[in-house]
């Protein structure tokens, strides 16, 4: 009988950077093109992540294989005291979009950031790879902003 892959979620280290690097480049095959990647770029904003107290990643490993990663910052807005996370990448192979594991990934950052003190957090939806309206509020948020790029 084959062996069941178990996903796990857990914080990344420094090792995870490479697959990390590689979901975060699948994914920009996908995205519009002011989301378009660069390896060193990403490779320096990942790993400045482990000295940052206000940051962290998340991963789902699935024996030993990172499927997904999601960076949250925490910070405080400007015109109030609330401290809010905020999603900064959320990278998830296509094999695990809309499965648990994905979820779960979402629900090891919430419980972060209310740990750390986060009075809401803030997730992106960006356009043209799926909506993930339906998902958000199904799972309670509600749409606070919509942003909207120019080129110059």
């Amino acid at each position: 009988m084959p062996k069941t892959q178990e996903s796990k979620i857990r914080i990344a280290t420094p090792d995870d950077v490479f697959d990390i690097l590689i979901l975060a480049k699948e994914f920009s095959k996908e995205a519009p093109k002011s989301h378009k990647w660069n390896k060193d770029k990403t490779e320096l904003f990942l790993m400045s992540t482990f000295q940052n107290t206000n940051m962290e990643i998340f991963v789902i490993d699935v024996d030993g294989e990172i499927e997904g990663a999601l960076v949250g910052l925490l910070s405080e807005l400007y015109m109030s005291h609330t401290v809010q996370a905020t999603e900064l990448a959320w990278f998830v192979s296509k094999e695990y979009r809309g499965k648990p594991a994905s979820i779960r990934l979402m629900k090891a950052f919430e419980k972060w950031a209310e740990a750390s003190g986060a009075n809401q957090v803030g997730m992106g939806d960006i356009e043209g790879i799926s909506s993930l309206e339906k998902l958000y509020n199904r799972l309670g948020y509600k749409k606070a902003e919509t942003v909207y790029l120019k080129e110059i």
